[in-house]
């Protein structure tokens, strides 16, 4: 009996010395790395220093997980908190390191291994780990986030992962995907596994509504910064592990981001010329050709810029519910769009400052230069609307069908989208539809598109390098709420050339199958696309230093919080020009730094 229990005892101290001791030295041999890419930051970067920007509303969760977690603030916020594996470069596209330093890929292209850095610490600085890796699948796969694209995503292509020991990560796909190294690498943030085991879904949509888990990255938010519904603010963490790694020299200067609830835009844009905010997206053509030539902007305080960048562009329009009458019919929609008067709009309300959108991968090597061109036909949309059995009009001048009148309800959020939906209004009225506009809240109004209870609504959608049609288009997501298929739009032909494009490695056939893509959608209308631009238009406070080419190649404005610094020379010269009445450099409006 003592023989036994002293054999038991020496083999769990041995397994426990194993789990203990360190992992053996890493072999970098047969790995990938990225060591000598060219910077992305200025090193000429200063740290130190608030920036103050605005949203528009205040976010309705800071989860990043779940319901109404789809947000481009939320992103924006968290990407300062979190990070993924690898990073793409923004200018040569190639990964290079971010939480693991090496990785490689198995020869059929189905096994990744990542190798973690062993600098790499959460904020409480424990290091990073490979069960963390797997911890965050294991969370963005539980059904009960109620995130139903999370599931789909990283359960459906992914096998869970394995921790080969402390600091490597492997995972198996389910099947064979050119962007599923992508997805896994550089798009999945990773999270603690010492909080993440610990929560149920339903402890977790509630605790972590107003609170995030732990981060590795740069910045931290505080629970008193957290100031409902008025501000948000981050702090850079001097402790940051990874300060000094090349992928963020010169990035992460501000030593406090904080973004400003401002409800109504007019109300924003007076804050900034006072001072109250640091700088102004001009989203608005008729502001950029009215209101920009102020005082303040002649003198050089505040600086004035087009900027153009070669991001991919995303696209605008009213996306139509397919689910139900009276856009369930592909005539109707399409006459809809048929009596959007773009060419009005962009003229008159736009100052010509916009073009026309005529794909969903617009401006981009995906776009079909195929497409049709819709534009303002009253007469086309007259035929398709009786087609759909929209044919005659009652007494009061509206038509009807089956004894009910043509009525839709608009609602939306800004009330800066007021004057363009009123030009519609009145278009769809000598057509004989009736559009009531209704102005809601926003979150409200982001709950009942997320629930799909909606007709009509106006949505912007930002772009990746690398589509990923199924995302947004895919049959399954179709009926489910909380996803990106707005439209509730379904095609199995479309389903059938997402799994062929998952498989195609090079680069021309998957420009072909999302040409034929982009042709499908746009034959169904679930949009009646509107308008875009390929530049920023910002007022910034001339305080600031910034790149030479102010954006990364990809980027936009919203790069500012990563990329510019308060240049302590230029803000000194402000202050004394203000204090003197004096005038500053102005510079050149119109910059095209990527051509």
């Amino acid at each position: 009996m003592l023989k036994k229990r002293f054999v038991l005892t020496a083999l769990f101290s041995g397994l426990l010395a194993a789990a203990l001791s360190p992992a053996l030295a890493f072999d970098p041999a047969g790995w990938e790395t990225s060591k000598n890419f060219p910077l992305i930051g200025s090193p000429e970067a200063k740290k130190g220093g608030t920036l103050r920007s605005y949203w528009a509303d205040f976010p309705p969760t800071l989860r990043t997980e779940g319901p109404n977690s789809n947000l481009s603030t939320l992103s924006q916020l968290q990407g300062m908190i979190y990070e993924p594996l690898l990073s793409l470069h923004p200018e040569t596209m190639e990964y290079i390191p971010s939480l693991a330093d090496y990785w490689k890929i198995s020869p059929d292209k189905r096994t990744f291994y990542f190798h973690i850095n062993p600098k790499a610490r959460w904020a409480d600085g424990s290091p990073v780990t490979a069960d963390d890796v797997v911890a965050t699948w294991e969370f963005r796969v539980r059904k009960d986030i109620k995130d139903p694209y999370s599931v789909m995503l990283w359960d459906g292509s992914f096998e869970k992962p394995v921790a080969q020991s402390t600091d490597v990560v492997s995972v198996r796909t389910k099947k064979l995907h050119w962007r599923l190294f992508l997805y896994f690498g550089a798009s999945l943030t990773i999270y603690p596994a010492k909080e993440m085991r610990k929560l149920t879904g339903d402890k977790y949509l509630e605790d972590y509504n107003w609170t995030l888990q732990m981060g590795s990255g740069p910045y931290e938010l505080k629970p008193e910064d957290i100031k409902k519904p008025t501000s948000i603010t981050l702090t850079r963490r001097k402790d940051y592990w990874g300060e000094k790694e090349r992928g963020n020299i010169g990035l992460n200067n501000f030593d406090r981001l904080n973004w400003q609830v401002v409800l109504d835009e007019e109300l924003a844009f007076e804050k900034f010329k006072k001072g109250e905010l640091d700088y102004y997206p001009v989203n608005k053509a008729q502001r950029w050709q009215e209101e920009t030539d102020f005082d303040k902007v002649r003198k050089g305080w505040i600086q004035k810029r087009k900027i153009y960048t070669k991001a991919p562009q995303g696209f605008v329009g009213f996306v139509f519910n397919m689910r139900k009458p009276p856009f369930n019919d592909r005539n109707v929609r399409k006459a809809f769009a048929l009596l959007v008067n773009r060419e009005k709009l962009i003229e008159k309300l736009f100052f010509g400052e916009y073009g026309f959108i005529d794909s969903y991968f617009p401006g981009s090597l995906w776009e079909n230069p195929e497409n049709p061109k819709i534009r303002y036909n009253p007469r086309m949309a007259k035929l398709l609307l009786a087609r759909a059995g929209w044919k005659s009009r009652n007494k009061d001048g509206w038509l009807e069908k089956d004894g009910k009148p043509f009525e839709i309800t608009l609602e939306y959020g800004d009330p800066g989208y007021s004057r363009i939906h009123k030009v519609i209004q009145e278009d769809l009225k000598k057509a004989g539809i009736k559009m009531e506009l209704k102005q809601i809240d926003r979150n409200t109004l982001m709950k009942k598109v997320g629930e799909r209870n909606f007709t009509l609504h106006f949505q912007g959608w930002g772009a990746s390098s690398f589509p990923n049609p199924a995302s947004m288009w895919g049959s399954e997501l179709a009926d489910k709420p909380d996803t990106s298929n707005l439209a509730g739009f379904k095609n199995s032909e479309l389903d059938a050339i997402c799994k062929e494009y998952d498989l195609a490695f090079d680069r021309k056939t998957q420009q072909r199958l999302i040409r034929r893509i982009d042709a499908l959608i746009f034959r169904a209308h679930p949009y009646a696309l509107t308008w875009s631009a390929g530049y920023n238009r910002l007022l910034y406070f001339n305080k600031f230093g910034h790149p030479e080419k102010y954006f990364s190649k990809s980027g936009d404005y919203t790069g500012m919080i990563a990329y510019w610094w308060i240049d302590p020379a230029k803000e000194k010269a402000l202050e004394e020009a203000i204090k003197n009445g004096t005038s500053l450099p102005v510079g050149e409006t119109v910059q095209r730094p990527w051509d």
